[in-house]
């Protein structure tokens, strides 16, 4: 009895991680961040001052994919551009207009799935 709970619980254990793996391995096949800044050369950052230059970065790792990218300003309006064509390994920016201080919402998508989350604030 007591080796059956044992291999009951291992198994539970062995299907929780496999549940994992899909979603590690889709989040590795892209890199995003935002940055106070808009050139290669900009680092992820999550507060950038009301006046600097934004951008929200996405690299594709595995292939040439479309992706779309979608703002949430702090006032609740959503703005997105579709369809952004990456080729695999070269480090797209869109630009990010907004002096609004708050957080802002930055999710990127691929295949209408969401690849990308990233949450930054903006300071006075």
């Amino acid at each position: 009895m007591k080796g059956m709970k044992t291999l009951g619980a291992a198994l539970l254990a062995l299907a929780a991680l496999a549940s994992l793996a899909p979603a590690s391995a889709g989040a590795a096949a892209y890199r995003h961040y935002v940055a106070c800044g808009v050139s290669q050369n900009a680092t992820p950052a999550h507060k950038c001052p009301k006046k600097s230059k934004k951008g929200a970065f996405f690299k594709s790792l595995q292939g040439e994919v479309d992706y779309s990218i979608c703002v949430k300003f702090p006032t609740g309006e959503n703005i997105c551009a579709k369809a952004q064509p990456a080729k695999q390994g070269k480090l797209y920016v869109n630009k990010i207009t907004s002096n609004i201080p708050g957080k802002h919402r930055v999710t990127w998508f691929v295949g209408g799935k969401r690849v990308g989350l990233f949450i930054f604030n903006v300071s006075d």
